[in-house]
């Protein structure tokens, strides 16, 4: 790439982004956009379900809270990659093969988001809470108004870094996606072209912008999200 004048360039990344030289049945954009759904997916329905699940845990007197606690974090201990044929099955079962969900919900299934909440959800005053319940505020409203505008660094540092975790899934996409290369994302595209090529090296280059671009915005609330409850 480094021999191409500017205009060869960009008409290279051109016919790469329209699926000219992509090495796979679809081009650049499409890739990309498979991958945008993917991520956003994974980081969206991650941080709600997490958020909600944790908010339930530490304000709500559920019975064996603990014990649902544990079960919610045993996931962690086994990735997706060491589960892939079990959930490969169940969800062939669903009929979730060559779709979106059925790309984005295995994803979800891990306890990382429920622990990082957990803790941060602990750390409020209980004054805020109890203060609220006494003006007639019911559960709902104290998550709209009290929880979540005080957990919006810790949502935002968990939305990037969740981002960047389904944007870099490789195996699970290539496994569940059986017969269709409508739904191949960049990381993939990547393989195909090979990494030594100008088109892998393009490819490359624009899946790193994506999670560059999020970072960068986040990056103030990334920061005050992770160092949150350290004093």
């Amino acid at each position: 790439m480094s021999g191409l004048d500017p205009a060869a360039l960009w008409a290279l990344i051109a016919d790469i982004w329209r699926g000219g030289r992509s090495g796979t049945g679809i081009g650049a954009g499409a890739m990309m956009r498979n991958s945008l759904i993917l991520a956003l997916g994974v980081a969206v329905i991650k941080c709600t379900i997490s958020m909600l699940a944790a908010y339930a845990l530490v304000w709500f007197r559920l019975p064996f809270r603990g014990l649902i606690y544990g079960v919610i974090l045993v996931p962690m201990f086994f990735p997706i990659e060491t589960r892939i044929l079990p959930t490969f099955a169940i969800t062939n079962e669903l009929g979730l093969l060559n779709s979106y969900t059925g790309m984005i919900l295995p994803i979800t299934a891990s306890g990382l988001g429920v622990l990082v909440f957990r803790q941060y959800l602990r750390q409020m005053p209980h004054e805020l809470i109890e203060a609220a319940q006494i003006d007639g505020a019911g559960p709902m409203r104290i998550l709209l108004d009290i929880i979540l505008p005080l957990s919006l660094p810790m949502i935002a540092a968990l939305f990037a870094i969740l981002f960047v975790l389904g944007w870099n899934q490789y195996v699970w996409p290539i496994m569940i996606t059986t017969t269709s290369q409508d739904h191949d994302t960049l990381v993939r595209g990547m393989a195909y072209a090979g990494f030594g090529g100008q088109a892998g090296m393009v490819l490359a280059l624009l899946s790193l912008l994506p999670p560059a671009i999020v970072v960068i915005l986040l990056q103030r609330w990334l920061m005050r999200g992770l160092t949150a409850g350290i004093h």
